[in-house]
């Protein structure tokens, strides 16, 4: 495990994940540059181009948090620049950390991090990071105007049948990460070793959830519009903090396999 960290931690690594980073940065500059132009062309007001681009760099700032807080999660398991490079590009905490642990459940080595991986077991993991999440560029390419003028005729048959059909995947997708949070307070069987139960995921959930609340709450009731670019962000925060604290609070049922 430690050699296979090494390499994915090694300078070719870093390179690799600050060319493509880079050119990240690069496309959101022309990007910059193009609505700038465009937006003086169309004679808008300079001041408020320029409070527009203020906000934005305000209001991506935290949020972003969520990508060093992945990136951090990560690399335990698989070192800091593959994560880098997938949360910079195209990518998300909840589907990196959950593909990657599914992946090596499915190759034999248990939870990540794992000191039986091997380097096979790495590339597959990554490659399997990769691939799986291109179904979404696909379907867009293809059949996503279709897909949106069934739901926009739908919502304007039926003005509720939107919000219903995004709140029932919502609910679905949060169930079934309670489900998973829920899976580790049982003792089970992972390559012939015994995994302890451990609640850290479940403290995770129920802290997140209950600080989300708790923002949603004072977005609405109190007006605090600029929180809703932010709650997420202290949400996941507070979770691993909670997390954290509960290593020291339960000792007994707090180890990874």
């Amino acid at each position: 495990m430690e050699q296979i960290l090494e390499k994915a931690n090694s300078f070719p690594m870093y390179l690799l994940a600050v060319i493509i980073v880079c050119g990240v940065l690069i496309q959101a500059v022309l990007y910059l540059k193009k609505a700038w132009k465009h937006g003086k062309e169309i004679g808008m007001d300079e001041q408020v181009m320029k409070q527009a681009v203020q906000s934005s760099v305000s209001f991506t700032i935290v949020p972003s948090i969520g990508i060093l807080i992945g990136v951090l999660a990560l690399a335990p398991s698989l070192g800091i620049p593959i994560p880098w490079i997938r949360l910079s590009v195209l990518g998300a905490l909840h589907y990196e950390s959950s593909t990657a642990n599914n992946l090596a459940k499915g190759l034999g080595i248990g939870e990540l991090p794992s000191n039986m991986m091997t380097a096979g077991d790495y590339a597959s993991i990554v490659l399997g990071m990769s691939v799986t999440i291109l179904s979404g560029l696909i379907f867009t390419l293809f059949f996503f105007r279709k897909y949106q003028n069934r739901i926009l005729n739908k919502a304007k048959g039926d003005p509720k049948a939107s919000d219903i059909l995004l709140s029932s995947m919502f609910i679905g997708m949060i169930a079934a990460y309670l489900g998973d949070a829920v899976s580790y307070l049982r003792s089970v069987q992972v390559s012939g070793e015994t995994r302890t139960p451990n609640i850290l995921p479940l403290i995770a959930f129920g802290t997140a959830m209950a600080a989300m609340s708790f923002f949603q709450m004072l977005i609405k009731k109190k007006q605090i519009k600029w929180l809703e670019s932010y709650a997420l962000s202290f949400s996941m925060l507070i979770g691993m903090a909670c997390a954290v604290l509960g290593q020291f609070l339960f000792p007994g049922m707090s180890t990874f396999l």
